[in-house]
């Protein structure tokens, strides 16, 4: 099957972004009275802030929204300059237009603080459509936001995949009726029954565009 379209998650996907949310959540925690290592906080991280709440926070009667407020007056005080692009990343959004495919962008993130990245990398073009945490969709892995994105452009869903490093991208897919693909750098999902996974972004590439 050829994919043209290509739905992407921010964080952990296109950008690496693990260790400024990590700090984030680890001085919420501090804030609330609960110091854990840095280590500690960066493996729940890996799953969702949900993870973070659940391990740390609930046990001591902390409700998730004090915890994810705590979490908010940290989140942003670490500017663009903090998200990497994963390398490779920016070729493979190329080799998907340059294939005639589209680009888009669902991700958790708000709107302002993705768009600092992906402008300042030069990268916002290679995009046609986005959803941001702003347009209010529900979260991962219900399927809403991609079926909006789908219907707005008149996809044809196994034409569609999407591109994730979380067991939540690959579920928000299948709910949704697409194909996934796990970019997992860290090999943090060894266990999960990805259809396909991927190490790097060269090998990623040179399987769905391998050279003539």
């Amino acid at each position: 099957m050829q994919y043209r379209h290509f739905f992407w998650d921010f964080d952990g996907t296109l950008y690496n972004t693990y260790g400024r949310i990590t700090r984030a959540a680890q001085q919420a925690l501090c804030d609330l009275g609960l110091p854990v290592a840095y280590g500690e906080v960066y493996q729940h991280v890996k799953r969702s802030l949900h993870t973070v709440y659940l391990s740390f926070a609930q046990p001591h009667r902390i409700t998730e929204d004090i915890f994810m407020a705590a979490y908010r007056s940290h989140s942003e005080t670490e500017g663009p300059e903090s998200m990497a692009l994963y390398p490779g990343a920016r070729s493979f959004l190329e080799a998907v237009i340059r294939s005639g495919g589209r680009n888009y962008l669902y991700t958790h993130r708000g709107h302002q603080s993705a768009f600092a990245a992906l402008d300042r990398d030069g990268v916002t073009p290679l995009f046609t459509d986005f959803v941001t945490s702003a347009d209010g969709f529900p979260s991962k892995p219900a399927p809403d936001a991609l079926l909006y994105l789908a219907g707005k452009h008149g996809l044809d869903l196994p034409e569609c995949i999407m591109m994730g490093d979380r067991d939540i991208d690959l579920e928000a897919a299948g709910n949704a009726g697409m194909a996934s693909c796990l970019f997992d750098p860290d090999d943090f999902y060894a266990a999960y029954p990805a259809p396909l996974r991927f190490y790097n972004y060269s090998a990623m590439q040179a399987h769905f565009f391998p050279k003539k």
